[in-house]
């Protein structure tokens, strides 16, 4: 006769080990996140710097066949910098739909109160992923357009200038900035400074679409638009739009209102922003860069000494 074997019994788990293994899982998971943010931000840092490296090489295309870089806007008829590089920069369908000698704002460019203008298209070279992303508009006006990240680089001027500058950034007016009718055209023979040591591009913080908010406004040729002045250093200080155009938001996004604006560069980007040089190459600024040195690179006519290490 063959005896029954016993059978083993598997002891479950008690109440204070299940607690003590809940535990460990989430004090794992809590030291991976901080990794898996940092991995992700670094790709965002990454591909925001592809998109500068397109826009600029997309200047260089255009100081090829035009002798200059573009102007940052003119307003007769009023047009922005982007448009103009729409063929450089893999956006050959926009520029062949856009009626250049009409401004942004009129029919076929912008239909009012609907985003099936011209202006109001994009592309992801438009967009940091460190910011809010695309689709993002302009819809504080009947003139809807997309907004965007990118910005050219004004020096340390207010739009328009308490007087006229006599060193200034590779982008903006002639004379006190009030003539919009007069961009300043510059040739890379004319950045005495170097191309390498003068910054072309930057990017900023794009503000809410239901806002007159001009801070990422990129399609427009209005005084503070699609451009950034080194009044502050990165991150730093209030931005300052013509009144009306103003929108209080903490804590990058401050602004009070003023005749004479100012736009900083700034970006979600921990510790500082992305540049793109005159040259062509992409570096990012440190924050803590010294205000000196941030305005000595944005000039293209200071004959300073001092770069972005100093």
């Amino acid at each position: 006769m063959t005896l029954p074997q016993a059978r083993s019994v598997r002891a479950a788990f008690t109440l204070i080990e299940l607690l003590v293994v809940i535990a460990i899982i989430a004090i794992l998971i809590g030291l991976l996140l901080p990794a898996v943010q940092k991995v992700r931000e670094a790709a965002a840092r990454a591909k925001c710097s592809n998109n500068l490296k397109q826009w600029a090489l997309g200047e260089h295309n255009y100081h090829d066949v035009n002798g200059a870089l573009t102007y940052a806007a003119k307003s007769n008829p009023r047009t922005p910098w982007p448009v103009l590089l729409w063929p450089n920069v893999e956006l050959q369908t926009l520029a062949n739909n856009y009626n250049y000698s009409l401004g942004f704002w009129e029919n076929p460019n912008t239909v009012q109160n609907a985003l099936t203008g011209i202006v109001c298209s994009s592309s992801p070279i438009y967009f940091c992923p460190s910011d809010r992303g695309g689709p993002a508009y302009q819809q504080g006006d009947s003139y809807w357009r997309s907004r965007g990240n990118y910005v050219v680089n004004f020096g340390p001027v207010f739009q328009p200038h308490t007087s006229v500058p006599t060193r200034f950034g590779p982008f903006g007016y002639l004379g006190d900035g009030t003539d919009r009718t007069k961009p300043r055209l510059t040739k890379l023979t004319d950045i005495t400074d170097g191309t390498s040591n003068t910054v072309m591009m930057s990017e900023v913080i794009m503000h809410d679409d239901n806002t007159t908010d001009w801070r990422g406004d990129m399609l427009n040729d209005d005084d503070q638009c699609g451009r950034f002045m080194t009044l502050d250093t990165p991150n730093s200080g209030i931005d300052q739009l013509r009144t009306g155009y103003c929108t209080n938001k903490a804590p990058k996004l401050l602004c009070t209102a003023n005749n004479n604006g100012k736009i900083s560069a700034r970006s979600n980007h921990t510790g500082g922003v992305n540049v793109a040089l005159c040259d062509g190459s992409i570096r990012f600024v440190r924050d803590s860069i010294p205000l000196q040195n941030w305005q000595a690179v944005s000039t293209m006519n200071g004959s300073e000494t001092l770069g972005f290490d100093n």
